[in-house]
């Protein structure tokens, strides 16, 4: 069977079983967010791509969050930072409103530090939108899907996909001491849902990340029915 054969079926097979959303790439480019990037080690399945998690944390004693505002911390070749002010800060919005959605089910959001409180920040060091129209056409046609599935072996993403990258901390409230650290890039899949709006790659992946920092939390105190991220 001819090369190009084999890897039409490849793809058909993958395309008949679909695909998540979004996954996590093969690697992420840090910022200048987080103070000790040595901290930082290769996360375990289900974590960041970097990670750290501080040791000997009575994580059950967490009640209450203090959500900061998400801020950016623009990679130097991020499409960040051609865009305006406005579309920045509707990104930054955006994914603060997911991040306060999915803690809000097992913490009290609150305002001001206090004990058993924790602080959480993150900061978008990266964002770019899909290419509709060709995002589509490698989705939908085997042959240009095939390519497609090639690039992400070399790169670790697909062709014209969507794609994010973020850090994080979670820290002690009231002492300071840094409890969580992180950071993490994940890109759109190839998937008809959300493909006739350029951002969505980016929006699924800020629900992936806020969905995960709850579940990972809510294990951490010992719960069993914690929501996992999609």
């Amino acid at each position: 069977m001819p090369a190009i054969n084999r890897l039409t079926v490849i793809a058909l097979i993958l395309l008949s079983v679909g695909c998540a959303r979004t996954y996590q790439a093969r690697y992420v480019e840090t910022s200048h967010f987080l103070d000790d990037y040595s901290l930082l080690k290769d996360g375990e399945d289900g974590d960041a791509l970097l990670s750290f998690w501080k040791p000997g944390i009575n994580w059950a004693a967490y009640k209450k969050i203090i959500l900061e505002p998400v801020i950016s911390s623009k990679l130097p070749d991020s499409d960040l930072n051609n865009m305006t002010h406005a579309d920045n800060q509707k990104l930054k919005e955006l994914f603060e409103y997911k991040m306060r959605e999915a803690l809000k089910k097992n913490f009290k959001l609150v305002a001001h530090p206090g004990p058993n409180t924790l602080r959480v920040q993150f900061a978008i060091t990266d964002a770019e939108s899909s290419i509709l129209l060709l995002d589509l056409y490698t989705s939908l046609y085997p042959s240009a899907r095939a390519l497609s599935l090639l690039k992400m072996l070399a790169t670790g993403t697909e062709s014209y996909v969507g794609q994010a990258s973020v850090e994080g901390k979670v820290t002690d409230s009231q002492t300071g001491e840094l409890l969580m650290a992180s950071a993490d890039c994940r890109a759109g899949g190839k998937t008809i849902m959300g493909s006739f709006d350029s951002w969505d790659d980016v929006e699924q992946a800020y629900q992936y990340w806020a969905s995960q920092l709850n579940y990972q939390l809510c294990t951490k105190q010992g719960h069993t029915d914690c929501p996992e991220p999609d």
